[in-house]
């Protein structure tokens, strides 16, 4: 079948809807600020959509009915007057709890009393931002007369992030509340500290280089290195993609050096504004800013004697950098608000997925630094680059499932074996784990991972599909065939239980019920 066939073109724009999604929901749930979290997905929304405005508004934490404008974007170069979410419109969407769809503003008979102010507000969409049943913000997108509007698809993917959002926002303001109350204070830091450096032992213990699979030439290169470095002291800088193991790759070298009985301490320098990561880092002194009620002891000075790991550091903001780069050279920190400086004896090893010769060339990365980091430096390859390390990457991961899921007989076919090996992994070994994971749990009872219940992206991108086509007939036909023994498969894992199979598919409730009804399956109770 020609590749230009429209279902494989529909396909592929539900992909790119999908990988959309993922990146946007990738990138808000590495955010900790809310105001942050949600100029990011308005903005995003925005692009993607072709939005003209859009506003983002949480209810009143005593006021159920209340909306508290928090968040507005208005697409670059747009001069029209900022929307505010009408009474009505608002009132609409907390009453009936569900999106709320305006095509014409001006002629739609819900809202007599409401005009468009001229064409600047012609058509609208507005989703609740729900959680546990309650609504705890609104999203609304915004067009002019100036363009169409919105579609059936823009609705549905923003739907999507919305829901998606409310999740991150609400566990994000959770623990802001819980920092503000101090709960965290509570913890002795002494007992977690001994019961950590007791659990870094136990895993010294059992922990070797047989922990990183791999018998390609270029693991073989990354292992040999690994040895050597082991038994150095100088600073280590790993690169390489997003999933490749760079994490591992670090804990090995740690628990096979000098300083294996000493703590490692890992942390993400991608996750935190500037002034929270400098806290996390270095510490801080009691009243150095807003909310430092007391002196917290930084990540530098807990792995004092130990490695720690400095994950993404490309992404560290200049001032971090700097007070990186002196820990390095003079083993020396200064918690925030402090007058005088520490040492410390540490070992820093760092990894990015970024090229950081050109972030320092678009002077976002410190030069002098990048030379101190990379004193040692590992390249851990793409699994695109090691296919054949792909078959003992599933027997392991397949070992682990085999445990977790308590299916003694879990297997792939050698089907799946072909399309795992043909396909690219742009997410490399943990989207290889993950998929595997999710395969797991969709197959049936005996264990046999087949070609219908891996996923659709790796069947889409191999050569194997145009074989089916040929043996099985219509693309259609084949995906609603995997869909459906999907749906089917996970529903039975779950006991019938919607909500936990839509979370495990992807879907909401709705869209899990939606394609219950048009494969005409029998419809499970439903009791959550």
């Amino acid at each position: 079948m020609p590749r230009n066939d429209p279902e494989i073109s529909e396909l592929k724009k539900a992909l790119d809807e999908l990988r959309i999604i993922n990146n946007l929901i990738l990138n808000i749930s590495k955010i900790r600020e809310t105001n942050h979290i949600m100029s990011v997905v308005i903005s995003e929304l925005i692009k993607v959509t072709d939005a003209d405005q859009g506003v983002i508004n949480l209810v009143a934490a005593m006021k159920d009915e209340d909306l508290v404008t928090v968040v507005r974007d208005i697409e670059r170069g747009e001069s029209s007057v900022p929307y505010k979410v009408n009474e009505q419109i608002s009132g609409w969407v907390l009453k009936f709890k569900e999106m709320l769809k305006v095509d014409d503003l001006d002629s739609d008979d819900r809202f007599p009393k409401l005009d468009s102010q001229n064409g600047q507000f012609k058509s609208i969409i507005a989703f609740p931002m729900v959680i546990r049943d309650d609504i705890i913000g609104l999203t609304t997108l915004i067009r002019s007369d100036r363009k169409k509007p919105f579609t059936d698809d823009e609705c549905r993917l923003t739907g999507i992030v919305a829901s998606q959002a409310a999740q991150i926002l609400a566990n994000t303001r959770l623990m802001v509340e819980l920092a503000e109350k101090n709960e965290m204070l509570d913890l002795s830091h002494k007992k977690l500290k001994e019961e950590n450096l007791k659990l870094r032992s136990e895993i010294t213990s059992g922990f070797s280089f047989e922990n990183i699979i791999g018998k390609s030439q270029a693991m073989k290169q990354v292992l040999t290195l690994v040895s050597k470095f082991s038994n150095a002291d100088s600073p280590v800088l790993i690169t390489g993609e997003t999933g490749t193991g760079k994490e591992l790759i670090a804990k090995a070298i740690h628990h096979n050096s000098p300083r294996k009985n000493k703590p490692l301490v890992i942390k993400n320098c991608g996750v935190k504004t500037e002034s929270l990561l400098e806290s996390e880092l270095f510490g801080h002194i009691k009243g150095s800013f807003t909310g430092a009620v007391g002196d917290k002891a930084g990540l530098f000075k807990e792995a004092d004697g130990g490695t720690i790991f400095l994950d993404e550091i490309g992404d560290a903001p200049p001032s971090t950098q700097a007070a990186i780069l002196r820990v390095i050279q003079d083993g020396e920190i200064r918690p925030i608000g402090a007058s005088k400086t520490d040492h410390v004896d540490i070992r820093v090893i760092s990894a990015t997925n970024k090229d950081l010769k050109e972030s320092i060339k678009d002077s976002s990365f410190r030069e002098d630094l990048f030379y101190r980091l990379s004193t040692l430096l590992i390249e851990v390859p793409p699994l695109r680059n090691r296919k054949e390390d792909i078959p003992l990457l599933t027997d392991h991961f397949l070992g682990l499932l085999r445990i977790k899921t308590g299916k003694d007989n879990l297997r792939v076919t050698s089907e799946v074996i072909d399309v795992l090996i043909n396909y690219d992994w742009p997410g490399n070994v943990r989207q290889l784990e993950h998929e595997l994971e999710r395969a797991a749990i969709v197959c049936g009872s005996d264990g046999e991972i087949g070609f219908e219940h891996i996923s659709t992206e790796l069947v889409v991108s191999t050569d194997i599909i145009t074989e089916s086509i040929e043996r099985q007939g219509k693309l259609k036909d084949i995906v609603e065939k995997v869909e459906r023994d999907i749906i089917v498969a996970t529903l039975k894992e779950y006991n019938s239980n919607i909500s936990q199979s839509s979370k495990v598919l992807g879907l909401t409730r709705k869209g899990l019920k939606d394609k219950i009804t048009r494969y005409n399956l029998a419809i499970p109770r439903d009791d959550n």
